[in-house]
């Protein structure tokens, strides 16, 4: 019986040092740079969760038939620094069901927009997309928004079309908050003037 409390006791100890090594480093967030950003509705980036942002029309300076296409299909958001972000981390919160479907984009040098993730399904009210150790360099982020999408399934039913059951054709989506972060590197501990 005492070996076999002993083998317990060791087994716990190494579950336990095996789980604070595997958890590694804890990742320092800087403050909301969506807050210095500019976009056409500034409730979404406003810091404040009780205000909502609308979408606005994806109209987009070239003229041609795609994109005449694309501003019929897609509204936007959009956010813009006037210098250059390093982005590791993005929060957008909305009511449920108002981003089941939404692509994030950023802005590259070129002033191409390059996709960060096209999300699908999404039923909760607080979307992350974390990039860590992969950070964009960008003074622009864009989510892209459809006008229309098919809904999941609710209650076991068959898909249904939104736009048959509130969401016509035209209408922007409501967006709580956007918020935006890169993370900060701890630095050395500092000694005290006492010691």
């Amino acid at each position: 019986m005492a070996r076999f409390t002993i083998f317990i006791f060791v087994l716990l100890f190494a579950v336990i040092c095996t789980g604070c090594i595997l958890t590694g480093q804890k990742v320092i967030w800087s403050e909301n740079l969506a807050i210095q950003a500019s976009s056409k509705d500034e409730k979404m980036n406003d810091d404040n969760m009780y205000t909502a942002g609308e979408t606005f029309p994806l109209i987009s300076e070239k003229k041609d038939k795609k994109s005449v296409e694309e501003a019929d299909k897609y509204t936007h958001a959009t956010l813009n620094w006037i210098q250059t972000q390093k982005i590791e981390k993005i929060v957008i919160k909305a009511d449920e069901g108002q981003l089941e479907f939404f692509e994030a984009l950023y802005k590259d040098d070129d002033g191409n927009w390059k996709s960060i993730r096209n999300v699908r399904d999404n039923l909760k009210t607080a979307y992350s997309i974390n990039m860590v150790g992969r950070p964009i360099m960008t003074k622009a982020v864009r989510l892209k928004i459809p006008r229309r999408w098919d809904s999941r399934r609710v209650g076991g039913q068959k898909r249904r079309a939104r736009g048959e059951t509130g969401a016509p054709q035209g209408t922007s989506r409501k967006i709580r908050e956007i918020e935006v972060y890169h993370s900060i590197s701890p630095g050395p501990e500092v000694l005290s003037a006492e010691e």
